[in-house]
């Protein structure tokens, strides 16, 4: 029996009317019936937001393309289900830093315009807590910036979210290494006006997270060549449960397709080793100063700790002053409890096959071997 979520505002509210249709279009319409009602919503949300970024537009739009991007970003890298947000978290309670916010990334077209009222007067609409991992949500809370491309009408690879039973979209929108040079520019520009209203809005270093940045290293350094970047990764034990539960609900909530699923396996298996291999040949390529590698683990067991070796790392200023924030939002998510994933053995099994080389680039050892290599183990042990 399929048991629909209660009422979750959208993540698709702020696309503007024009960019919306197009996105429809393109998925020829495949909207399953339970999801109409959500459609209808975001439709009429869509020419709310024409009127709005027309006005914003009217407003600011001058003192907009004229705002300066004064320190190159810091952005966090690794696949979804790593940390990422938790670190992101931390890092935008550095009064020196800046983290797009979830209502500026639902809303880029008219932000200046709507984040100061949102966040005032309708944070009643959001779950006090995300559905898939029960972290807290808000519209003044960090989010990740390829919202705002979506919301934008940028295509994306993010869009499988909406329509999770077609083939994932946007492709060459991952690594942006194949599009053509319009495009390229259209997504820079698009993108760096996005971070100078979020700029406009909140002066200070920005600190991005999108782990779909992680296959955009060359082109994120193209355009800020002095920006950091610490990139976590986690045991694939955890990381694939963990990844399935994440888009089954966020698809659930999120999506404008009833989630089959019949592939979703198989999508999370070769987007961990895609992600992978693609940041190995990356990732050198940074200059060692601007770069750090951390694990979940470490994050979890003490995130004090592990901000204090980044910011020595980089040599940030800021460290003392955030110190104290740091601790306040982890004391107030004491009670906090991550999720507890099932393994079976079948996928310890894909794990150690599929994932070898994800492992062993990390350090992490299987947690399953063959019965024939446990029967030559044991022989040896005689």
């Amino acid at each position: 029996m399929r048991h629909h979520p209660r009422f979750t505002l959208s993540m698709w509210t702020g696309i503007r009317f024009r960019s919306w249709v197009s996105m429809l279009a393109r998925h020829g319409f495949r909207v399953s019936p339970s999801r109409i009602p959500r459609v209808v919503g975001i439709t009429a949300a869509s020419l709310g937001s024409e009127l709005l970024a027309a006005i914003q537009q009217l407003v600011w739009g001058r003192a907009l393309r004229t705002v300066r991007i004064e320190h190159d970003p810091i952005v966090i890298l690794g696949h979804w289900r790593s940390g990422t947000t938790l670190l992101h978290e931390l890092l935008a309670h550095d009064p020196g830093l800046v983290a797009p916010s979830t209502i500026q990334c639902a809303t880029p077209s008219h932000l200046v315009l709507s984040e100061q009222f949102a966040i005032e007067r309708l944070g009643f609409l959001l779950p006090e807590r995300r559905p898939m991992d029960a972290m807290r949500l808000g519209f003044a809370r960090p989010q990740e910036d390829e919202l705002a491309l979506c919301n934008l009408g940028l295509p994306s690879p993010w869009w499988t979210v909406a329509f999770p039973n077609d083939p994932p979209p946007d492709a060459d929108y991952e690594t942006l290494d194949e599009l053509s040079a319009a495009a390229r520019n259209r997504w820079i520009t698009a993108w760096t006006g996005f971070l100078r209203a979020v700029q406009f809005e909140h002066p200070g270093r920005l600190v991005l997270k999108n782990p779909l940045h992680t296959y955009r290293v060359p082109l994120i350094r193209e355009v800020f060549p002095a920006a950091d970047f610490i990139h976590l990764v986690r045991d694939p034990h955890e990381l694939v449960p963990s990844c399935l539960h994440f888009w089954r609900r966020i698809a659930e909530d999120h999506g404008l397709q009833w989630p089959r699923g019949t592939d979703l396996e198989d999508r999370v298996f070769a987007s961990i080793l895609r992600m992978q291999r693609r940041l190995t040949a990356t990732w050198a390529t940074i200059p060692a100063a601007h770069r750090y590698q951390a694990r979940y683990e470490d994050l979890v067991a003490d995130p004090v700790g592990l901000l204090r070796a980044i910011y020595d790392h980089f040599g940030w200023p800021g460290r003392r002053e955030a110190e104290p924030r740091w601790r306040e939002h982890l004391e107030a998510e004491r009670g906090y409890r991550r999720n507890d994933l099932p393994l079976d053995d079948r996928l310890r099994r894909r794990i150690a096959t599929d994932l070898g080389e994800v492992l062993a680039e990390n350090d992490y050892p299987a947690r399953w071997s063959s019965p024939a290599t446990n029967s030559a183990n044991a022989a040896a042990d005689e």
